[in-house]
């Protein structure tokens, strides 16, 4: 009788998913409360008895509103940047910034870049990440995004004339590069692949652009290992509200059918969960001076859905891999 209740529970569950207009929970301060499934959220599948997440379908016009609204938020609590920090280990007690930047730091060393390359930003943000690099090499950068805000702050970004490198910034969609072929000696990809609706699309135009030889470094977040219910409905709505969807192979098939080779991958979760509570702290400061109704309530529900999903979900990882086209 209980197995039978059950497999009715999940078949019910799994009915009111695959419809448009479901009720999803959503959390919130003290209770989860249902609201009417956006078109665009996640869709949530079966596998082997595990209820699984499948892409979004976001527009790249979407992220890129999602991020004309989310960038400052993101550069205060980040220390300037706009990702996660790296520290050592628990004694380590450097500031934000400078723990954001180690992180820049970490991604161009295994860039390697030799004077004179040329590199690719792939979702470049407001262009911290490029001016760390121009300070201390001696390339060209070019950094592409779908923010319009973001592309302008960078553009607008000081690169006194007596730094190594120089970096450009332009408004393009990485599933698409409007570049041609080997036009770049390396590319980096720090926490952008993520919001990218076809992954295969983005990373076989970075691999064309390579040139032989040439790296490419990601710094993402990915799951490990498969959801359960509950969490599989709330990790649903954090795909939806915050434009993302993340890789369970840590993009080890699509780097490898796009003809590049994985040489390394390193697990650093537990040097970057300290940037969380500084994200949720901001969320929940954004909520508290927000005059707006809407607006506070949005940053309320960024905070209690990044609280849920940095904090609770063990399956989460954040990691370095460096691949290299042949």
């Amino acid at each position: 009788m209980k197995s039978r209740l059950i497999r009715s529970i999940r078949i019910a569950v799994i009915v009111a998913i695959d419809t448009v207009a479901a009720p999803v929970l959503v959390v919130g301060p003290a209770v989860w409360a249902a609201r009417p499934q956006p078109q665009h959220a996640a869709r949530r599948t079966v596998k082997e008895g595990h209820l699984m997440l499948t892409q979004h379908p976001d527009t790249p016009g979407e992220v890129g509103t999602f991020y004309n609204r989310h960038t400052d938020v993101y550069d205060r609590a980040l220390g300037g940047n706009i990702h996660v920090g790296y520290w050592d280990d628990e004694a380590d007690d450097s500031p934000m910034r400078e723990a954001t930047d180690r992180l820049t730091d970490l991604v161009a060393e295994r860039l390697a870049p030799a004077e004179g390359q040329q590199l690719l930003d792939v979702g470049c943000g407001h262009g911290s990440t490029a001016a760390r690099i121009i300070a201390h090499h001696a390339v060209q950068i070019t950094g592409v995004s779908v923010s319009d805000y973001q592309v302008d702050l960078a553009n607008n970004r000081p690169q006194p004339p007596d730094l190594p490198g120089r970096a450009t910034f332009r408004l393009a969609d990485a599933m698409e590069l409007p570049f041609p072929d080997e036009s770049f000696d390396g590319a980096y990809a720090i926490e952008s692949l993520m919001h990218m609706k076809d992954k295969e699309a983005a990373i076989g135009h970075i691999a064309r652009v390579l040139r032989p030889g040439g790296r490419l470094v990601i710094a993402e977040h990915h799951l490990e290992g498969e959801l359960d219910l509950p969490d599989v409905a709330r990790m649903a709505d954090a795909y939806a509200f915050f434009k993302f969807s993340l890789s369970t192979d840590r993009y080890g098939k699509l780097l490898r059918e796009a003809g590049l080779k994985v040489v390394d991958y390193t697990d650093i979760t537990e040097n970057v969960r300290r940037s969380y509570d500084s994200m949720v702290g901001a969320w929940r400061d954004a909520a508290r001076s927000d005059l707006d109704g809407e607006a506070a309530r949005e940053w309320e529900t960024a905070a209690d859905l990044g609280e849920w999903f940095f904090g609770a979900v063990p399956q989460l990882r954040y990691g370095f891999l460096t691949a290299v086209r042949p």
